[in-house]
Parts: C-alpha cells; structure tokens; sequence
C-alpha cells in the first residue's frame, strides 16, 4: 500500500484502492483538494513504474518528479485544466507526452472524476494509462495518408489552419487563402497576430491564447471579425482544438467558417421579409383607404349634385350664384383628392398598351424643363436598345413627374443641384433588396429581359426612419399645406398595377436614387378592355320624359338623383335597396326602360343586378355608377350588355348625358334590313 504519511483516509479505502489497480493497466492516482483549492497526491499505485521509470515512494514523495517529464507547454495544460475541472466538478481526461526515468518517450492518458465531500474537500482518483502504440498508429495514419488535406482544401469558405503554443502558422489550406487572401508560402512561418488579427484586438487575443494553455481559459470559439491580407474585414465563426503531435508537440488547430454568404442571405431574407410587412401594411391601408374614399365619393356626390342644383335656383341671385360657385371649386379638389387616394388603392383602371418608355420619359422632360429652377441640372440618359413595355402611359408619366418634382423640391441649394434620368434595359429579374433599401414589387415569373428606369438626385437624402413610411398615405416632410402625402403613395399604387419593382436608396445629405424596373414584352397584346365612354358636357339633355329606374343604398344620392332627374323632365322610380327594387319590378310596380344602378351596394351589387332585372325585362338599357371604375368591373360591365358606365362623384352632367344617349339608342327606330 504506498500511501502518504499526511493521509486522512483509512487504511480500508486505500485497500480498496489496491485491489481495483490489480484490475487496470497502467497507474491509479488519489488526489485530495482542501476548500481552498490546494491539492496533494495521498495514494499511488504500482504501475507508476513501468509508465515513469520512478517507484511510488520517491512519486510520493516528490510528486513533481513526474510532471516535469512532461514538456512546459503541456505542464500548464495539465495543471490547468485539472484545478478547472475540480472547480466546475466535471470529470478530466488529457493526453500529454514525456520523457521517462529512462529516456523513453511515451504518450499517457489520464483520466478521472472529483467526487466532492462534506467537509468541503475534493477526492480525485485518476487512472493514468500508456497509450504510446495508438498515438504513434494515428499519427503513421495521418503521415502517411494525405486524405485530411485533400478534404479541408476541398471546401474553399472553410479555412483551416494549424499553428504552436507561440502562434506561429505551421499549416495553412487552401480555405484559408480563400477567405484570408494570403497563399500557403506567404502565411506559414508567421504569426496568426499579424495575418489574421485585427490590430486593437492582438493584445487579448494574445493573453487569452496564454491563458487557454494554461488551462485557465476556454479557446477562442464564436463569432470574430478578422482581417483579410488586403485589410478588409471578414465574419467568421471560429473552433478551436488543441492536440498533440508526437514530434511537434502541442498545436492547436482553427477551423474559420466564411460567414459572408450567411450574413447576405440573411440580409435579404430579413429586407424580403420587411418588404412583405411593408407590401401587407400598404395593402391595408390601401384597403382602409379605397373604403373611405367610396364613401366619401358618395358625400361628395350629394354635394356637388345639391351645389348643381341650387345654381341652377340661384341664376337671380350673384351672391348665392358666386357662392354655390366656389363650393363646387371645392368639391372639384376634393373629387380629385379621391380620385388620387383610389389610385394609391388599385381602384383606377389602366389603359395599358404597348410602348416604348421613352416616349414617356421625353414628353416628361419637356415638361419638366418648363418647370423646374433653372439651377438644377437636368441629365437624361436613354439607350435606344431599350425594350417596350406594357403600360399606361399617363400614370408612367405623373410617376416620373412625381418622383422628378419631390427630387429638384428636395434641393436646399438650387444652384447646385442635379436630377439624373437613366432609362436602359436590364437582363434578368431586379436585383434581390439588401439591408437600407426599401424595396416593394413582385419579382416572381419575370422575363428575360426587363426595363430600367432609375431617377436620382443630389438633394437632402433621407433616414432610414422616414424611408421606411416613404410610400404610406398621407405621410409627408413638407410643412402644412404644402404638400398632401399622397404623391408617393399613389406612385407606389400605380407601379404595383404595373407589377413593376421599385427600390429606393437614401441617406440623409447624399440624394436619393429610385430604381423602377419593369417587365419588357416583345409584341402588342390585347388589353381586351371596353373603352371608356366619351365625354358629353351638355347641361341640358335632349330627351326628356324618360322612365329610369334609379337604385343607391345611399339615401342622400337617391334622394338627390330623384330631384335631379324631375327637374331634367324624366320619371324616375328611385330605391335604396336592390333586392327592394328587384321585388318592385318582378310584381309589376315598376315600368321602366332605363335602369341606372350604383355598383358597389350590400346584398347584390350592380353588375348582379343587371343581370337579375334581363330575366324579366331584357331590353330596358342598363348603366352603372361607380366611385373606383377598375378594369375588373369594365370586363364585367362588357360581359354583361352594360354600355355606359358614369364615373361618382359629378355634379349631373355625365349623368345626363348618358341617359341622352342610352335613350336615343332605345328610341331609335329601327332600319329594315
């Protein structure tokens, strides 16, 4: 039994001891650790001798005797990383090399587990084994098959290296050229502190790779920035392992994984997904703001009706004449201020055809030439090899106009300013939107070949803050009165019907750029829309005493309708109901030959009630009025026999002037054929 004089255990334990080393190769170690930390070897068993050439007595002793064998690197590794395990009371293992009592050179395995007491202390057993054979098999294994080379240099964004205790490059792979940018020759034999380490940073890391050899601190994993040969900084994520070589002694090997693609990727995952919340928060309030502005269209029409009317009543009276005047002024800014919010929420109908852009950017630039100061310099660029497009040329102009006169207003000093316009095309889809820009538009299913329009300018530039309610409605930085907010908003509606893609660059006192990218088309195609009626400004009609069945749920455009159409000389038969109206004329109360029906109505709306009254009346001519007259309900209104279609709000002319016609067409005789 070869215990320590200054033992606390009883002999039985020790004996305990004996027997279980009978049973394992190699040595069994007992160590004790007081509360304080400090620990001592209390028990030793035979086979210290065959694996460090000293006898257990002399071990006991000295217990040093058999650490210095060990190379100084490897001592502090030891020491270390057995007082940290017996902090954390998590189990040891570590393999390290000596030289023995005999000159022999050996690699042992140690291993054990703290099992802590009452008292405080902490008893360590340890079984030390030789494990020379299989680390000399590994390291033929690995000296004489260059597969592990083959793989790292495989895998270019991964960079491995391996270098010693003094940090000094002994292997660099082809990963490692990749990602850093200095070749194998140019990297090993120098210090991972001035290749790769940025140079406010050396200091720590060098002080923390010292203290992770002597075991008092973890190896540097995680995420670093590090520097690249040509001094620009690179995100990699960084593992650390420390082995033993048989000749080289310790190395620690690093393995960096490039996360440039990662971090772009995720990049555009996080501006993709802004821009869907971005798309879904426009979507709703275009939603929220086509509601109101059908229900204040049919405000209005009450207004500019009734307004109509009374002038008609105040002819004898300038005054009231002059003042009935300026209220429809009013309301005719208000109609077009609807008229714009149901542009920003998809409610216009487009009159697209095949064109080429151009022709909108020039007419646009001579209009601007008109108007802007005459210190701001106006560049316009176009390739002739552009491609057409499929648009509506009067929204593509106000967009241009819109985006060119919050660019030039947006200079502070108009001496110096300068408004770029380039038109080009574009090979592919638009590019995918990074971090800071401010992207909307679908990029699904795009052509080939696209159309590039971008306006930029050099003007006071934007926050991220305000760039990111840029195309909101309502949202403006211009003083009151002095601007509506819905400019952008309805730009935003009018490219969104044109599925084209806007990107938006800004920083404040650096312009703004806008990139519009738009799907080219190679041939004309049929929009297959009905045309819109023409105008007729007519204020008295030519026929009079015509039967018009007239149905709005809104009681104040009824009721002003039936007035309108008594004092036009018709017979109107007014509801507020469909399904009324529909029971009216099913039973026989309603003689009619014109029906006039507000498309828009809970229950049923004008289109299904058309084709409810054909069943019973089928050559009655059909209208419809509406607030938002899109290219859906145009298709509709075609399927369906209905040739007038009278736009809400107007003060009565365009009412009267359908009704003109449709009743001309009933009452004309017809031809012999």
């Amino acid at each position: 039994m070869n215990l320590s004089s200054g033992s606390q255990e009883t002999p039985d334990e020790f004996a305990q001891l004996d027997a279980f080393a009978l049973l394992v190769q190699g040595a069994l170690l007992r160590y004790d650790f007081d509360a304080r930390g400090q620990g001592s070897l209390v028990y030793i068993s035979e086979g210290c001798t065959e694996l460090w050439g000293v006898d257990a007595a002399t071990i006991l002793a000295h217990e040093a005797v058999i650490w210095l064998m060990a190379p100084r690197e490897q001592r502090r590794l030891l020491r270390g990383g057995f007082r940290e395990a017996t902090r954390r009371g998590t189990p040891w293992a570590h393999e390290w090399r000596i030289v023995d009592a005999r000159g022999h050179h050996k690699w042992l395995r140690g291993m054990g587990k703290p099992r802590p007491q009452p008292d405080g202390r902490v008893h360590w057993t340890v079984l030390v084994s030789d494990v020379t054979d299989s680390v000399r098999a590994r390291s033929l294994d690995l000296a004489s098959d260059d597969r592990f080379r083959r793989i790292f240099d495989s895998i270019p964004n991964i960079a491995v290296q391996a270098y010693g205790p003094d940090m000094i490059v002994r292997y660099w792979n082809k990963g490692s050229e990749h990602v850093y940018g200095y070749r194998a020759d140019e990297a090993i034999g120098r210090s991972m502190l001035e290749l790769v380490i940025p140079p406010a940073l050396r200091g720590s890391f060098d002080r923390n790779h010292q203290r992770t050899l002597d075991g008092r601190a973890t190896l540097n994993t995680g995420v670093h920035w590090l520097l690249r040969q040509d001094g620009s900084p690179v995100e990699v994520q960084c593992s650390e392992i420390i082995t033993e070589h048989p000749e080289r002694g310790v190395e620690i090997f690093c393995i960096d994984f490039d996360l440039t693609e990662r971090r772009r990727a995720e990049d555009q995952r996080l501006a993709l997904e802004a821009q869907l919340r971005e798309s879904q928060k426009l979507e709703a309030l275009g939603t929220l703001a086509g509601g109101v502005a059908h229900d204040f269209n049919n405000i209005l029409a009450a207004i500019l009706g009734n307004a109509r009317l009374a002038l008609d009543d105040a002819r004898e009276a300038p005054a009231v004449a002059e003042s009935v005047g300026e209220i429809l002024k009013a309301g005719a800014r208000a109609k077009d201020l609807v008229r714009r919010i149901l542009a920003f929420s998809r409610r216009q109908a487009l009159q697209r055809r095949v064109m080429p852009l151009q022709a909108v950017v020039d007419e646009s630039v001579r209009l601007l030439r008109a108007t802007i100061p005459k210190g701001v310099e106006l560049s316009v660029r176009c390739d002739p090899d552009t491609p057409p497009v499929l648009a509506d040329p009067t929204q593509l102009q106000q967009v241009l106009l819109n985006l060119c006169t919050n660019a030039w207003q947006a200079m502070p000093e108009r001496s110096r300013g300068r408004l770029e316009i380039e038109l080009r095309p574009h090979a592919g889809p638009p590019p995918l939107p990074v971090a800071g820009v401010l992207a909307q538009g679908p990029t699904q299913d795009w052509p080939a070949l696209g159309v590039h329009l971008s306006v930029r300018d050099n003007g006071m530039g934007m926050d991220e803050a305000t760039l990111a309610h840029l195309f909101e409605p309502f949202f403006t930085t211009k003083p009151p009165g002095e601007g509506t907010g819905l400019g952008l908003a309805v730009v935003h509606g009018i490219l969104r019907d044109h599925q084209a893609v806007v990107q938006v660059r800004s920083r404040p006192g650096e312009g703004t750029r806008f990139d519009l990218y738009f799907r080219a088309v190679a041939a004309p195609v049929d929009g297959g829309e009905p045309a819109a009626a023409p105008e007729d400004r007519r204020t008295t009609p030519a026929v009079r005493g015509a039967r018009i069945l007239y149905v709005d749920d809104d009681e104040l455009i009824a009721d002003l309708m039936q007035r309108l159409l008594r004092r036009a000389g018709h017979e109107p038969r007014v509801f507020t109901s469909p399904i009324e109206a529909l029971r009216a004329v099913r039973s026989g109360e309603v003689d009619y030959e014109l029906a006039i029906l507000d498309h828009s109505m809970p229950g049923m709306n004008g289109v299904e009630l058309v084709r409810a009254l054909r069943a019973h009346q089928p050559g009655a001519a059909m209208a419809i009025t509406s607030g938002y007259l899109s290219t859906e309900l145009r298709r509709e209104a075609a399927a369906a026999g209905i040739t007038e279609l009278i736009d809400k709000p107007n003060t009565g002319e365009d009412l009267l002037a359908a009704i003109d016609r449709l009743v001309q067409r009933l009452r004309q005789p017809c031809t012999p054929g």
